[in-house]
């Protein structure tokens, strides 16, 4: 069974949310949040999600702030963003600051239902059109094992410390792999390194599979 937090301070569209999606996928469960401070508890025992769907307009913290707080808790766990505030600008800075994807709530139901189930099957999720100019796209790069793990906890949205801890390396050693990664991708940021990661099809691990990423090889596998 999988279990995923549900934070947005409006009751009927995290209700409705959680309904279409427990409907929609077999085994889930959704953990329904209404201010960050529950979020954070829930984070902080043994019911921890394998995936978190955060709104950013809360009542007890605004915008970024509250992927942030996330974040700082060294939480494993990837934290997707849907929101109506789907300005490129806004998009970037979520995805520079851990984020492993955005679903605007724009959508219809019917594309948002495709898009948080993407989301669950480790999709990367983010707006058609960001407004971030890249370079041709690469072919599908080659990584070396500990690059792959590098890279499953790069997408997860993971901070440096984290992956350190995860993975049981120095920074200097994790900078480096980051370094190659990124020259793979031919990008010099996070958040273009998951605009590319989108584009060639490369998946996160959720759940039980992102769990054992620091222990042993989490391939990132194309879509």
């Amino acid at each position: 069974m999988m279990k995923v937090a549900l934070l947005d301070d409006h009751a009927l569209m995290r209700e409705g949310l959680a309904a279409l999606l427990e409907s929609a996928v077999s085994g889930l469960t959704c953990l329904q949040c209404g201010t960050l401070e529950a979020l954070l508890n829930i984070l902080n025992s043994d019911a921890a999600p394998a995936l978190v769907l955060l709104d950013l307009g809360l009542p007890d913290v605004q915008g970024i702030e509250a992927l942030q707080r996330v974040r700082e808790l060294d939480a494993a766990v990837p934290v997707m963003v849907v929101s109506a505030d789907e300005r490129p600008e806004t998009v970037l800075a979520c995805l520079d600051a851990g984020a492993a994807g955005f679903i605007p709530k724009t959508a219809n139901f019917e594309q948002l239902l495709e898009q948080l189930s993407g989301a669950l099957q480790g999709r990367i999720q983010l707006p058609a059109h960001l407004g971030l100019q890249l370079g041709a796209l690469p072919s599908a790069p080659n990584f070396s094992d500990r690059q792959q793990e590098v890279l499953q906890l790069l997408l997860a949205g993971l901070s440096n410390k984290v992956m350190c801890r995860q993975l049981q390396m120095s920074e200097s050693t994790l900078k480096t792999h980051l370094g190659v990664i990124f020259r793979k991708l031919g990008v010099s940021r996070r958040a273009e390194a998951m605009v590319v990661a989108m584009s060639l099809g490369l998946r996160m691990r959720l759940g039980a599979q992102a769990s054992e990423s620091g222990a042993a090889a989490a391939t990132a596998q194309p879509g």
